[in-house]
């Protein structure tokens, strides 16, 4: 058994710089040392997030842990080149 917020982690890294690349690119170009120090922040705020959530404390089993990390992999890909576009 797996606990659902290992998922959550991996989704929060993964859209976050998604997130910030896209303000990046459509909305403000920023600098490498301010996009790093808003990626962290809003990494460590939702981090603080998930924690306190007693949601994200259910057990999943193991192929649904690989399930759901194989569909938000492929949709952060798929958003990442989307922006890029």
């Amino acid at each position: 058994m797996m606990e659902l917020k290992r998922v959550a982690y991996g989704v929060i890294m993964a859209a976050t710089l998604i997130f910030v690349r896209f303000i990046d690119i459509h909305v403000y170009n920023m600098p490498t040392f301010l996009s790093i120090i808003v990626l962290i922040l809003i990494m460590v705020v939702s981090y603080k997030l998930v924690d306190r959530s007693p949601f994200f404390d259910k057990q999943i089993t193991r192929n649904t842990y690989y399930i759901m990390n194989t569909l938000i992999i492929t949709l952060l890909i798929l958003a990442f080149y989307a922006i890029e576009s």
